[in-house]
């Protein structure tokens, strides 16, 4: 019974956004269950949670881990771990891995579903650089969405056009994206939802050069992201509010900001934010006259994007 009500409560909590509370759960109820069943579903959510926070070898295992379980249990898991791993290759930076296996579900596909495939199709094209691509399919996920009356699903379509529109430069259509998709998700309960509309929000108006403002964002962003246990989305709060820094001339507080993004992107294995902090450091360090030292991380930056096949080195309105 208790290994049951761990499950659900971390159901829940992962839901909200709080994945670290939910992962010790999960683990709770994969040490205390002797149910194929249960240990099926909990290695599933666990997955699910582990790719939230950028530990794609963790949700790899996991999902190893469901299969073989649900296999004993006799339970019919299959469609749902293959989306899974389809997501974790997203989150790895396969994007074209990924694309081979989210497109094909789309035939068929109900009109939920079909707004959460062109969400992540979407999301794999606007880090491959298919900037339009990306628009047109975030506006499919809000019809869709729309559709089935998923609100939620609508607000993270928005999301990722607010996103997309952002790095073409509309810096204004981003802003009102992200407040439309922050009112979505006000009295939802999912503070991730939350937290994601702060901070996108703050770096909407920090490319609309309202500073001010956008260090409220990033702030409230920081409170959040901060209790959900989720370091990466935190570190792209860090990387912001340091942008802000360097653009008002405060450049000891933007290094210190950059280094800690810069320190938990690579924890989290996440490319391009590693390449977002290497630019920003260098840009600092030119300013203090450090410019060899810029240049040799400017490098870095470039270097390390071409290898992922990533274009984060070009973006201006990131």
């Amino acid at each position: 019974m208790k290994a049951r009500g761990d499950f659900y409560r971390a159901e829940a909590l992962r839901e909200a956004g709080y994945f670290a509370k939910a992962e010790a759960l999960y683990k709770s109820v994969l040490r205390l269950s002797g149910d194929s069943g249960l240990r099926a579903e909990a290695s599933l959510g666990s997955a699910l949670g582990l790719r939230a926070v950028g530990d794609t070898k963790g949700a790899s295992a996991r999902l190893k881990d469901a299969r073989r379980a649900a296999k004993a249990a006799g339970l019919d898991l299959a469609d749902r771990i293959d989306l899974e791993e389809a997501l974790v290759l997203r989150a790895a930076e396969k994007y074209d891995a990924a694309l081979s296996r989210l497109r094909p579900r789309l035939r068929g596909a109900d009109a939920a579903e079909t707004a959460f495939l062109w969400w992540a199709v979407g999301g794999c094209y606007r880090f491959q650089g298919r900037l339009q691509d990306a628009v047109t399919a975030f506006r499919k996920s809000m019809s869709y969405a729309s559709k089935a009356g998923d609100k939620v699903g609508r607000g993270y379509a928005l999301f990722g056009l607010a996103g997309a529109v952002r790095v073409k430069g509309d810096a204004a259509a981003s802003d009102r994206y992200y407040r439309e998709a922050g009112r979505l998700f006000e009295g939802t309960g999912d503070d991730f939802g939350r937290a994601y509309a702060a901070c996108g929000g703050a770096n909407a108006l920090r490319q609309l050069g309202q500073l001010d403002e956008a260090e409220r964002g990033y702030r409230r962003a920081y409170a959040i992201y901060a209790k959900l246990g989720d370091p990466v989305d935190l570190a792209y709060v860090d990387w912001g509010w340091g942008e802000v820094h360097l653009k008002r001339g405060e450049l000891v507080a933007a290094l210190k900001r950059f280094a800690l993004a810069e320190k938990a992107f690579r924890s989290g294995h996440e490319t391009r934010g590693v390449v977002l902090c290497l630019h920003s450091r260098a840009r600092c360090l030119h300013a203090l006259g450090k410019t060899a030292q810029a240049e040799r991380l400017f490098a870095q930056g470039v270097a390390l994007a071409r290898r992922a096949r990533i274009h984060t080195h070009l973006e201006s309105f990131t």
